[in-house]
């Protein structure tokens, strides 16, 4: 019994989650509540991180690793779990930084000098602290950072330039152009995540009467457009990809309302299949400014908060139809946890800090709470915790951080801070942490969970003999949360269907009848050809790199379980030719790995054979290292 017990606390030492906080004093490490059911809200800080300078911190994709920059001396990476100093690079001015997903690479900006001839936009490499690459670039946007994005499992990685985009080895930049997308007057661009073939968004804005569009592109193949979308009023975009690539909201943005309903300027929202098989105008459930876009992490569908103050929260699918509302209320942020089975619907900013917590399996309400004046907020990896701060200088009193359970219970633990600058998650991948389900609850909980009441506000004069009543209930509004009828939204039209007939007007439902069913989904041989497809895809991106073809992995999940390598035994003596054969045979093994750390990266679910080909990464660099 005394050895479970080990081992049980042994694991949820593993799974012990961890956040960081950058302040006045520096940056510290605090070891987060546990992830178990006996949940205890204790809060410890992690003595060996210490408290360096920092003015800037990020986390590499699977969370191991952690970049602290000094402006005036350079960047620092430490382990996150044992905080190592892994690296340590002298670069003053570095004024933004970002991780390529695989952690192999960092990007850097800062401000370029009269007399530099080198580019102030720096690619090092993580495994010794080189520059592998420079370019000149004078301004710093932070919705267009970073400058340059890679795809998931790092093969290629592009750079808008004046004439389009640039794309280029995304594991080796010094090798030059791999490719451009030829595209003038692109102001933004997104690569989507997933393998290849790669998909590339690229935005051009209204000018001289021409409509503003987006353009999806693919790798290899960078001369087809694959799918667009042409809107007008649109001086910004902001792209967000599903988490598989298989779709893009859009959102965009002008800086004048010119029907004067909004001092903020117009929004417009739409969705684009990255096929090209299907795209449409979202259909809002309340008209108005859209506030918040985000994407269930699962892929299955994303939430808009659109309208006036109460504005809509609206779920919908991955084919953009609305299916449930959450209600209205003053709310402006949606929060996803890392799993995607819970979501936080808040009011932050110049709102009262209103939290309402569901269950997105169920569709139920599981708690409210509020944090007023909160200016940041994170979700804990484990999905089972929701942070929220008040930092330096958005505001410069009540600086602190408060933690709340996942279903709004707390907060259960707060603390106060002089000035707080930043406060975040360390992350992990989507298997490290297991999807649990809503906790059952004790007695007195449900109250707990409930936002505390807003104080009464004083009420107006009313004549005697007067309740109200009808002026209470003409201010009514629709509030309660309840699953959409499809028939009552007209259905999402497509490009094609508009473009068919200019000026024509745009077919309304026919009421009670049945909305048109969003595409079927593929069937095993569309499946099949899909994967073959996409097999062909990377042996021509292989080519386009110059990279001989990878072996095919050893078997499907079905075949019998690879041997784990082992470690290289005592040298044998090689012939050069011998040498350079396994060589090239272990390299064919590393690339395979790195597939497969691209998969996790993406999402995908791992079999065993798979996760101890990744644990032999180590052993295999060393060999090729000792060969070499």
């Amino acid at each position: 019994m005394a050895t479970t017990d080990k081992a049980e606390t042994s694991l949820l030492a593993t799974l012990r989650t961890k956040f960081f906080l950058r302040g006045k004093q520096g940056v510290e490490a605090l070891w987060g509540p546990p992830s178990s059911s006996k949940d205890t809200g204790a809060i410890a800080r992690d003595e060996s991180f210490g408290s360096p300078r920092a003015d800037l911190i990020e986390f590499s994709l699977d969370g191991a690793m952690i970049v602290l920059v000094d402006s005036q001396e350079g960047f620092v990476i430490r382990d996150t779990e044992t905080s190592d100093v892994l690296l340590q690079v002298s670069n003053p001015g570095i004024q933004a930084i970002a991780w390529s997903p695989l952690g192999s690479h960092l990007l850097s900006w800062q401000r370029p000098q009269k007399d530099q001839t080198e580019g102030n936009l720096i690619v090092w490499r993580v495994a010794d602290g080189q520059a592998v690459a420079r370019f000149n670039q004078k301004n710093y946007s932070k919705d267009a950072w970073p400058s340059i994005q890679w795809s998931s499992d790092e093969t290629i990685c592009g750079r808008q330039s004046a004439n389009g985009v640039v794309l280029y080895n995304g594991r080796d930049l010094t090798t030059g152009s791999i490719g451009q997308i030829n595209l003038p007057n692109t102001t933004a661009f997104s690569v989507a995540p997933g393998l290849a073939p790669y998909k590339i968004a690229a935005f051009v804005p209204e000018k001289k009467g021409k409509p503003a569009s987006v353009k999806v592109y693919q790798f290899p193949g960078l001369d087809t457009i694959v799918a667009s979308k042409s809107f007008y009023k649109a001086q910004e975009v902001t792209m967000k990809w599903s988490p598989n690539g298989s779709a893009l909201v859009i959102e965009t943005r002008t800086d004048v309302d010119t029907s004067g309903k909004s001092y903020y300027g117009e929004t417009g929202l739409f969705f684009l299949q990255s096929d090209g098989q299907y795209d449409c105008i979202v259909p809002l459930t309340k008209e108005g400014q859209v506030h918040d876009v985000q994407w269930d992490p699962t892929g299955r569908g994303f939430v808009v908060l659109a309208g006036a103050m109460p504005c809509h929260a609206t779920l919908y699918d991955n084919k953009a139809v609305p299916i449930f509302q959450f209600g209205a209320a003053p709310r402006n942020h949606v929060s996803w946890s890392p799993h995607g089975r819970f979501l936080c619907i808040a009011g932050f900013g110049n709102l009262r800090g209103d939290m309402d917590f569901w269950d997105r399996n169920k569709l139920k309400k599981m708690g409210s709470a509020n944090s007023n004046s909160a200016t940041c907020f994170a979700w804990s990896p484990d999905s089972r915790y929701f942070f929220t701060a008040t930092t330096f200088p958005r505001l410069r009193v009540d600086n602190g951080f408060k933690v709340f359970k996942y279903d709004g219970t707390g907060p259960i633990y707060q603390e106060d801070r002089g000035e707080l600058y930043d406060m975040k998650f360390r992350p992990a991948l989507p298997d490290v942490y297991p999807n649990r389900p809503q906790s059952p609850r004790k007695k007195g909980e449900e109250a707990a969970s409930a936002a505390p009441p807003a104080p009464a506000k004083p009420q107006a004069y009313r004549p005697p003999n007067s309740t109200g009543a009808l002026a209470a209930l003409m201010r009514q509004e629709e509030s309660g949360a309840k699953k959409l009828d499809r028939n009552k939204y007209a259905p999402p039209r497509t490009l094609a269907a508009v473009a068919a007939v200019p000026g024509m007007a745009v077919p309304r439902a026919i009421p009670g009848m049945a909305a048109p069913a969003p595409p079927k989904k593929p069937s095993k041989n569309a499946r099949k050809k899909k994967a073959k497809e996409a097999a062909e895809a990377m042996a021509a991106v292989e080519a386009a790199l110059g990279i001989a073809p990878a072996a095919e992995e050893t078997k499907k999940e079905d075949a019998p379980k690879a041997e784990k390598p082992a470690a290289p035994a005592a040298p044998v003596e090689l012939s050069e030719e011998e040498k350079q054969k396994k060589i090239k045979a272990l390299n064919k093994k590393l690339k395979q790995i790195d597939e497969l750390k691209a998969k996790q990266v993406s999402g995908q679910t791992l079999n065993e054979d798979q996760k101890q080909k990744i644990e032999s990464e180590a052993a295999l660099r060393d060999e090729v290292k000792q060969l070499s």
